[in-house]
């Protein structure tokens, strides 16, 4: 059986009201800004998170950060991975990640 499939932003907002940390709603902004632009920033599609999977993060990650912001691209890049590994955690515990996701997340998230 298959992992259901939530909104993206759902589940960044229960993380966010769960872990009370407020402050790493920033990352969260940064990473549906990135997805916006990925998946067409006019579509009023919903963002799913089968739609997210590592390759997404890695690029966030390592591109997207540095092209948009070069001055302070590895403090970002570094506060982006801890919220990331974090998250990670939520989305196992609550079961929504495929086996293989999983793995590769926690590659990327290394």
């Amino acid at each position: 059986m298959s992992p259901p499939n939530p909104e993206l932003e759902t589940l960044v907002r229960e993380y966010l009201d769960s872990e009370k940390k407020e402050e790493e709603s920033e990352v969260f902004g940064l990473l549906l800004q990135y997805l916006s632009h990925l998946f067409e920033e006019d579509s009023v599609e919903p963002i799913f998170l089968e739609d997210v999977s590592a390759y997404e993060v890695d690029d966030f990650l390592h591109f997207f950060l540095e092209d948009n912001f070069p001055e302070n691209f590895k403090e970002l890049q570094d506060k982006s991975k801890v919220v990331f590994q974090k998250f990670f955690k939520f989305l196992v515990k609550k079961k929504v990640l495929e086996k293989e996701d999983e793995k590769e997340w926690k590659e990327v998230l290394k």
